[in-house]
């Protein structure tokens, strides 16, 4: 959050702090990269500077905020990277509308493909910034989709804020309360009866006929909340004012309240300066304790205005020099003249107080902002004689107050641009903040939306139910919460399926227990991926059926081959039958490799599971054996008992290792050793043969896709395979020369913790 601050910016609590925070942790949490570009220079030769960017922003591109901060496009890309990003940035600035395009960029953190967003902020008619929304698509390019978890959580818990709460069961009329409730009242939680009876007893009698009346009109359903202030009596007998505010939460199938929630809040300081004012004729010294704070009269009769040093000071007036009451409200801005004036007449007029926060221009023509409260004086007659008030500066909270104001619209606008679903809800269901993607897929404004409950907007009664559910077992938990897959009805009654992530959250002040949620509409995703699914099915079924018919052929040819060869009476004749059934055993052993390749490239995402090492590999050194009639297999050592994170294609790794040192070998008898080791956390498998070896400059290629060894009658796919798979486990796989001849298959992999 601290790179979306100005700097030098000293937040004030008390100040949109709720909203703030709302804003602000979505902008950190949200996945794609956002970033503020501000707008200098001409119109003609706008000059644009980065200004913000979100977390996410920093984390895809690897560029820090402060590497980034100030900088043009083509300081921070060079110069041809930098001129394509100006130029869109120009457009948007041109159009002054919003403008979507994509585009590829060179990146610290590697090459990047982006769907970008942008936005114009206009102020008094210029563009001054731009706002960009970029989404990361190289993923989605390659039909890998990554689900970004929104990793931090925010907690935003208001410490010491002795709010009261009330929970009434209004079937039987039992009450419970908090803490806070109990000790606002001087008691603890012991000594209160949970009871409607009690609770009434405390209420001030002159109060209990207004605070009945509420309750019983917001059970009726006539108003949104019960609201109240009333007095209470405290554990020392006396009385406390008490702002009761509730909600009927829950009702029977009839339509009758069973539930209500509620809190009570201690007013009694506020109350007991409202009397003070009401009761104050004068005010006395204490203001001089503020430089900022003073105080001021005015007497109708003799038509005199009087201002305390610190009034002067305010209006940067000498102290000696005497002012009117005309003089007085001459210093209000032009802009805020007419309701000063207003308010002055109707104090005249009807004795109405005021408190207004408005503009002055001091005698050094600076424009500072003021609060100015004022109280009517009335002579023994009710007669309006005068006025007494309190004059504060209260300029550096304004201006924080309107730097504050702007950044919550910037953020707001930066939400709104969001393609995804962005959303808070609170325990009841209402929503306290929906950006413009929620609101489209209910066919309402952001506005319409707000303040709602769930279930009013949500077009299908299943999905509000679902939903709501989700939410509570996050409130409830307070633990995140991934729902990789539901159905949302849109206003249109089209279905829509979304990826949704949702964490806990609590309001500020209020310390209420809310969900913020962020939805990923993956409807055409999942479109895409149920067809592929279907090609990959059909694609296995055709691979299955011709390598199921090739091998039967081939066995075909090899046995008639076998039967033939007894037939031949000469060398020569034998030696051909006896290629020919070699090239039928080859063919064999391609459509061995063949299934390999296939299930390699139809598995998607096939989950690694510890596999044992040494039953792989000796299984795989006994089948060469067997099926190979030229082959001498030795064993250096033993092979170590550990396990690998590998799958079932683990056993193709070694068996197309140990068929091509045979397979590739010119002499009589392929000698082939096999030995194991771990070391640090890797087992290391050296496959050696005495074959012709592999040429240096042909060592990086043998791995290659359809590459072929030297006088080859093979595919070119097997060391391909092996490479691949070794990749997917983790490891490594190389060649190196073997002495005095022949050459060393290396393979590396990971031990399994």
């Amino acid at each position: 959050m601290d790179s979306w601050r100005e700097p030098n910016s000293v937040p004030d609590p008390a100040v949109g702090d709720e909203d703030r925070g709302i804003y602000e942790t979505v902008f950190c949490e949200m996945e794609d990269a956002v970033f503020l570009i501000d707008v200098e220079g001409d119109a003609e030769e706008p000059v644009f500077r980065f200004r913000r960017t979100n977390a996410s922003h920093q984390r895809l591109t690897g560029i820090s905020l402060e590497e980034i901060r100030g900088k043009t496009p083509r300081e921070l890309l060079g110069d041809e990277q930098g001129a394509a990003v100006e130029a869109n940035y120009r457009r948007c600035v041109e159009r002054r509308e919003t403008i979507e395009y994509a585009e590829s960029l060179a990146l610290p953190g590697g090459r990047r493909e982006w769907e970008t967003r942008l936005s114009p902020v206009v102020e008094d008619g210029s563009v001054t910034r731009v706002v960009g929304v970029a989404r990361d698509i190289t993923e989605q390019k390659a039909r890998e989709r990554t689900v970004q978890r929104i990793k931090d959580r925010l907690e935003l818990a208001v410490e010491g804020a002795q709010i009261g709460v009330w929970d009434w069961d209004m079937t039987t009329d039992e009450v419970e309360f908090n803490d806070q409730w109990a000790e606002m009242l001087g008691h603890s939680l012991d000594e209160i009866e949970p009871h409607l009876d009690a609770w009434e007893r405390r209420v001030h009698p002159e109060d209990l006929e207004a605070v009945e009346d509420a309750l019983s009109a917001h059970m009726a359903g006539e108003t949104e909340y019960y609201e109240a202030e009333h007095r209470m009596r405290t554990a020392s007998g006396g009385w406390k004012w008490i702002r009761d505010v509730g909600k009927v939460v829950e009702r029977d199938a009839d339509g009758e309240p069973v539930r209500g929630v509620g809190i009570h809040l201690d007013i009694d300081d506020r109350k007991r300066r409202e009397r003070e004012l009401e009761r104050t004729r004068t005010l006395i010294e204490q203001t001089q304790e503020s430089a900022s704070i003073g105080w001021w009269e005015v007497d109708l009769v003799d038509e005199s205005l009087t201002w305390s040093d610190e009034v002067y000071h305010i209006h940067e007036v000498p102290t000696d020099e005497s002012v009117d009451v005309a003089d007085g409200i001459a210093f209000y801005h032009p802009d805020d003249r007419d309701v000063i004036e207003d308010a002055f007449d109707r104090l005249v007029a009807d004795g109405e107080s005021y408190d207004l926060e408005l503009r002055i221009v001091t005698a050094a023509d600076r424009v500072r902002w003021v609060r100015t409260i004022a109280d009517p004086r009335f002579d023994d007659a009710g007669n309006v004689v005068g006025a007494l008030g309190l004059f504060q500066d209260i300029t550096e909270r304004k201006e924080y107050e309107m730097a504050l104001e702007s950044t919550r619209e910037e953020l707001r606008q930066i939400i709104d641009l969001v393609p995804d679903l962005v959303f808070v809800k609170n325990r009841e269901g209402e929503y306290l903040l929906a950006n413009e993607a929620t609101a489209r897929a209910y066919g309402k404004t952001p506005a319409e939306i707000e303040g709602k409950s769930e279930a009013e907007i949500i077009p299908d009664r299943d999905d509000s139910e679902e939903f709501r559910q989700d939410d509570l077992a996050v409130i409830e938990s307070g633990e995140p919460k991934e729902i990789p897959e539901e159905t949302l009805t849109t206003a249109t009654g089209e279905t829509r399926i979304l990826q949704t992530v949702k964490i806990p959250y609590k309001i500020s002040e209020t310390d209420e227990d809310a969900v913020l949620g962020y939805a990923r509409d993956v409807t055409e995703l999942k479109e895409y991926e149920r067809t592929l699914e279907e090609q990959r099915d059909s694609l296995k079924l055709l691979n299955q059926v011709v390598r199921h018919d090739i091998r039967n052929q081939l066995m075909v040819v090899e046995s008639y081959t076998e039967l033939l060869e007894e037939l031949l009476s000469d060398d020569r004749s034998r030696t051909y039958a006896q290629t020919v059934k070699g090239a039928a055993r080859q063919a064999i052993d391609i459509t061995e490799t063949a299934k390999d390749v296939t299930d390699v490239l139809l598995r998607v995402d096939a989950d690694r599971s510890p596999m044992s090492l040494r039953t792989e590999l000796t299984g795989q050194i006994e089948s060469v054996q067997s099926d190979q009639d030229r082959v001498a297999i030795s064993v250096d050592g033993s092979i170590p008992d550990v396990t690998v994170l590998a799958d079932d294609l683990l056993e193709a790794v070694f068996r197309n290792l140990l068929t091509n040192a045979v397979v590739h070998n010119d002499k009589e008898v392929a000698e082939v050793s096999v030995a194991a080791g771990v070391s640090e956390g890797t087992v290391r498998v050296s496959i050696a043969d005495n074959g012709p070896g592999i040429a240096d400059d042909h060592k990086e290629q043998i791995f290659q896709e359809g590459e072929k060894g030297l006088e080859s009658g093979g595919t070119g796919v097997g060391l391909y395979l092996v490479k691949t798979l070794v990749d997917k486990y983790g490891g490594d796989v190389w060649v190196e020369d073997n002495e005095p001849t022949g050459c060393v298959f290396v393979v590396e992999l990971p031990v399994a913790e």
